[in-house]
């Protein structure tokens, strides 16, 4: 048996076990405030993805529910519960679909003892629709236990008011020595009404990036059964997503009850966009003797845009939606494959 091929057994299913495990500790270690602590946010849900994508989905999720169990029991069941809804979840769903894809399987399943991959296949681009279908609905499900547990939408938003609108309430006053009309109540209801959207977007990021990273991870291990795909050519969301994505920001403005949740699916897919808008700027400048000065200025726009002026950001989110209309790869591309046609004639 090819020793960097081993069959999903039980050494398989407690890797999985112990990757699941070691997100919830990593997540319980995020939650101390410190600059270490908030780095491990960001990757926290890292071992959970690689356990599912390269060892054991069912296992890894099994891990990542002990791990909240065991916050639960230690005083924290709000903490267990945000993390199982939050990276649990999602982080299974996403290494289920990506290993069904990517993963090296057992070649004691194969016909002819050799390895291969299941004839399921998903691009990086529906793997990406697939974050933003599971960070969404992380986030109306929180959303939803909330009001629940408040007794109503508008008790529940007064909860919330009363417990971060204090907070707010200095930057609030420094805009409102820019902006004298400012409305300070109405602004803390539109910033508390935008938190799940806040969460859906920087965690469909997140899992965006830790998807990435898992990957990478397992091919270097060799447990791929397929190479890893180019990005700039493959992150080519779902078509339907830029409808969905207008659609929701159509519906922000419905009224607050249906804006708190068609706002997550908004921010969520917003961040997808930008994601599909850069991809597409790496493959349209492939080859362009500006590239690298062109790429740049790009970059430099989206990290502006993050830090100070989220704006900016919109330009990327353009670029996306662009692309899912008008398909500027699959054009350049044609175009390219006619000129090597003509060029191999004569």
């Amino acid at each position: 048996m090819n020793d960097n091929n081993p069959p999903t057994d039980w050494s398989d299913r407690l890797v999985g076990f112990g990757a699941g495990l070691a997100s919830a500790l990593l997540f319980a270690a995020s939650t101390r405030g410190t600059g270490l602590a908030m780095a491990l946010a960001y990757v926290c849900i890292l071992p959970l993805l690689i356990g599912a994508i390269g060892f054991s989905a069912l296992a890894a999720l099994t891990g990542a529910g002990a791990g909240a169990l065991f916050l639960a029991y230690a005083g924290e069941p709000l903490l267990g519960l945000a993390f199982f809804l939050g990276f649990g979840v999602p982080g299974f769903l996403l290494g289920l679909l990506a290993g069904w894809t990517y993963r090296l399987q057992s070649p004691d399943d194969a016909p002819d003892s050799s390895p291969r991959v299941l004839n399921f296949h998903l691009s990086p681009g529906a793997l990406l629709g697939g974050a933003v279908l599971v960070s969404a609905c992380a986030a109306w499900t929180l959303t939803g236990a909330l009001i629940w547990s408040e007794g109503g939408f508008h008790a529940a938003l007064d909860a919330a008011l009363a417990e971060y609108g204090p907070a707010l309430d200095p930057t609030l006053k420094k805009l409102a020595k820019v902006a004298p009309d400012l409305d300070l109540t109405q602004a803390k209801k539109i910033v508390v009404l935008s938190f799940p959207g806040a969460v859906a977007a920087s965690q469909t990021l997140l899992l965006a990036f830790n998807l990435w990273l898992a990957a990478r991870a397992i091919d270097i291990s060799g447990r791929l059964g397929r190479p890893w795909p180019p990005l700039p050519e493959t992150t080519v969301l779902p078509r339907g997503l830029g409808l969905a994505f207008l659609v929701a920001l159509g519906l922000c403005f419905a009224g607050e009850s249906v804006a708190v949740f068609a706002g997550a699916f908004a921010a969520s897919a917003g961040v997808a966009l930008a994601l599909q808008g850069l991809a597409t700027a790496h493959a349209l400048t492939r080859g362009h003797s500006q590239r690298g000065a062109i790429l740049a200025s790009v970059y430099s726009v989206t990290l502006v845009g993050v830090a100070v002026a989220p704006p900016l950001l919109v330009a990327l989110v353009v670029f996306g939606l662009a692309e899912s209309a008008l398909s500027l790869r699959a054009r350049k591309a044609a175009r390219a494959k006619i000129a090597n046609t003509e060029k191999t004639g004569e």
